[in-house]
């Protein structure tokens, strides 16, 4: 976050304080750019939904933490924030939680394995050999 937008988002905070307790916004603009700053410091976290077909294999996740002798990478599985399947379990989509600064690997049905990362709270796909090098 670039300077600009968290004096912008300061005001924001300081104004609202100004709503809710009354008061001038100058007496609040201490703590509100405080709390800008702790957003802003913050990892930013992405949502990514992929399609449930059980038939195309398994869904998951999983952030690459390292490298593995034998299977190139050292994988942590995550576990997903919600399951919106059919009754049958057939079909729907698996949601997982990103977080930023962070490389995964992906694993739809269908669609094979790729390599995903968080850029300012925006999924952006990666090649394999971009991710070696993050981690590394």
């Amino acid at each position: 976050m670039k300077m600009k937008q968290i004096m912008k988002r300061a005001w924001e905070i300081a104004k609202e304080g100004q709503k809710r307790f009354g008061g001038k916004v100058k007496e609040y603009f201490a703590a509100s750019l405080k709390l800008a700053w702790e957003e802003a410091k913050q990892p930013k976290k992405a949502i990514l939904e992929i399609r449930h077909q059980p038939s195309g294999g398994k869904e998951w996740i999983a952030e690459i933490v390292g490298r593995h002798p034998r299977f190139n990478f050292e994988r942590r599985f995550l576990n997903p924030i919600a399951r919106d399947w059919s009754n049958s379990g057939k079909t729907g989509t698996t949601t997982f939680l990103l977080e930023e600064g962070k490389v995964y690997e992906v694993n739809e049905p269908f669609a094979g394995r790729y390599f995903v990362t968080v850029v300012a709270g925006e999924i952006v796909e990666i090649a394999a050999d971009e991710a070696a090098q993050k981690i590394a």
